[in-house]
């Protein structure tokens, strides 16, 4: 088992320009070379790693309280923001609000087909903008490979990430920026322990030097969270808590376990889910836009890995 010393990873990825970013439909499959250049367009450089918040330990009794290293500088507010309609462009601010809803899931019927609970987004969203099976990389082009903190395979159906080190890494597909926006990713939780984690990092301002955005975290053991990374905050970035570690009846805990994530963005306002059902919302206008992709931290388990299954977006989604 090795210490909880949670770090993110900040990847560079460089990318030839814009012109390489594809839409998910219609996109022309690449030869195999042409792949290969972009992967290892992508894969050229890697950035330093960055302190971020620490996992709590796991109380016996109540909810997991945010423990701040004492290197990064954090600023978290709870004040709740100020009415605002969303807007596309809008200036920085520090706010946050928590809103937690553990809603059960319908039991359904005798029917084998299971029943979606009532507040699912899918329910009224209709067919995706986008959607990858993650059985291959070339759908969205994903990076692969390994390098020291990270090894990316495709196999069984799979996008299976390993994270080599005890520091968070993630990867962005080939695809444009998003600004309003429904996120769901389905992952099996593979062979998993305690504070082992992965999720969804979306609203990367800048494809070439990923190193701000949202992150939408769960563990192996049941907690969640959100929060938000900002490297640029001198001198060691900073991380600031958006909804604040909690535990979940609606994720399936430990080894091997299918849970689908989603991620509702607009303009301002975020809500996060688990297998459909509201875990909670939060407030920050730091990032209006940006870039989304998968992570692991391979926090309890030496080189622990996930296996995403498939991801899917929505555009324009109404709140």
């Amino acid at each position: 088992m090795k210490k909880i010393i949670p770090v993110l990873l900040l990847l560079s990825m460089i990318l030839g320009g814009c012109s390489l970013l594809q839409q998910d439909s219609g996109s022309q499959t690449l030869s195999d070379a042409e792949m290969a250049t972009r992967v290892a367009e992508l894969l050229a450089t890697m950035t330093t790693p960055t302190e971020e918040i620490l996992f709590p330990a796991t109380p016996t009794v109540g909810l997991p309280t945010v423990i701040l290293p004492t290197t990064t500088p954090v600023v978290v507010t709870t004040e709740p923001p100020a009415e605002e309609t969303p807007e596309v462009t809008v200036e920085p601010e520090v706010t946050s609000q928590v809103e937690i809803t553990n809603t059960p899931e319908p039991t359904g019927t005798t029917e084998p087909t299971a029943t979606l609970p009532a507040g699912d987004p899918i329910n009224r969203l209709g067919e995706p903008t986008g959607f990858d099976p993650m059985d291959s990389f070339q759908k969205w082009a994903w990076p692969t490979d390994s390098d020291k903190f990270l090894k990316v395979t495709f196999a069984d159906g799979f996008m299976q990430m390993t994270g080599l080190t005890s520091l968070a890494g993630w990867r962005l597909p080939l695809i444009t920026q998003q600004t309003n926006t429904y996120i769901e990713l389905t992952a099996n939780s593979g062979n998993c322990e305690g504070k082992d984690s992965y999720g969804i990092i979306y609203r990367v301002p800048v494809f070439k030097e990923p190193n701000q955005g949202y992150l939408y975290e769960v563990t192996c053991d049941g907690y969640l969270r959100v929060w938000k990374w900002d490297g640029e905050v001198p001198p060691d970035g900073a991380a600031e808590s958006l909804i604040n570690w909690k535990q979940s009846p609606d994720l399936k805990t430990g080894a091997n376990q299918t849970n689908r994530l989603g991620v509702l963005v607009v303009g301002k306002n975020m809500k996060v889910y688990v297998n459909g059902v509201l875990q909670g919302e939060a407030t920050n206008s730091s990032f209006s836009a940006g870039f989304f992709g998968v992570f692991v931290r391979s926090v309890t388990t030496d080189d622990y890995t996930v296996k995403f299954d498939e991801m899917k977006y929505w555009e324009n989604p109404a709140y």
